[in-house]
């Protein structure tokens, strides 16, 4: 009978401590997949980052854009998302009793030397290009239809072509603009769709080199958003000087201020 007990309260210890271990592992899994969602995330954010700059770039609100811009940054070069990601590579190898990762996922990303940016990228002179081939664009349209001959002197003509040209100026430095704003939409989107899921898979698959690479590969093209930004200032200020109530309410307020200066000026 007491070695029937003995096994009987063996047993009861067994159970308790494999429910015990049951409740560790079921805590492990809970903590890898609180830290996944917290990388996982940032997709979604990116995403909701370019709607979010497609309504302010189209109301011309360059103090939204510009703080969306650095926002851009802060979300894949975040030292909370590397923390996240080592967090899920040790409490993976925990688990599954592997060996524990030899590094932090920032100190291979310090190391990698040969990682390329591949992301979207503008200059000042691809952009005044496009503005060109807009103004080319109008003065063709402008000759097929109007350019037949019936003209009664050179002069008209002349004066035609001139006003033609005139309304299709502002319409194509508005575009320039939009145009540099719309990469940081553009960045937003290839992160999400193109790096993020990078860092994803490779965080699931357990292959940190394969995550600090795209980690690597977001954060370089992060770092160029706020220059993005201030392309896009330099041109929104030129479609200001050229036509200020294009801007709608933001051009209206930015009038009323200098307005405001003038007259403090001159006080």
């Amino acid at each position: 009978m007491g070695e029937l007990a003995d096994r009987v309260a063996r047993l009861e210890r067994e159970v308790t401590e494999a429910q015990e271990a049951l409740r560790v592992v079921e805590k492990v899994d809970e903590e890898i997949e609180s830290a996944m969602e917290e990388v996982e995330s940032v997709c979604g954010a990116l995403l909701d980052l370019s709607s979010e700059l497609d309504g302010e770039i189209a109301d011309h609100n360059y103090p939204a854009v510009e703080r969306c811009a650095y926002e851009l940054c802060g979300l894949v070069d975040s030292e909370q998302v590397r923390r996240a990601v080592d967090t899920v590579m040790l409490l993976t190898a925990v688990r599954d009793g592997c060996p524990l990762p030899a590094t932090s996922v920032d100190a291979l990303m310090s190391g990698l030397k040969d990682v390329t940016a591949s992301h979207p990228t503008l200059t000042q002179e691809a952009l005044d290009q496009e503005f060109q081939e807009a103004m080319d664009r109008a003065e063709g349209i402008w000759r097929e239809i109007y350019d037949d001959g019936s003209w009664e002197s050179e002069d008209e003509r002349r004066d035609h072509l001139a006003d033609h040209m005139h309304e299709a100026r502002p319409e194509a430095i508005s575009d320039r603009a939009v145009r540099a704003g719309r990469l940081l939409m553009e960045l937003c989107d290839y992160l999400a769709e193109t790096v993020w899921p990078e860092v994803t898979a490779g965080l699931r698959g357990a292959d940190l080199a394969r995550v600090a690479r795209a980690l690597k590969e977001a954060a370089m093209a992060g770092k160029t958003a706020p220059a993005v930004y201030k392309l896009y200032e330099a041109n929104l200020s030129v479609q200001y000087e050229s036509s200020p109530y294009s801007l709608g309410a933001v051009g209206e307020q930015l009038m009323a201020f200098e307005s405001w200066l003038g007259v403090q000026g001159k006080g």
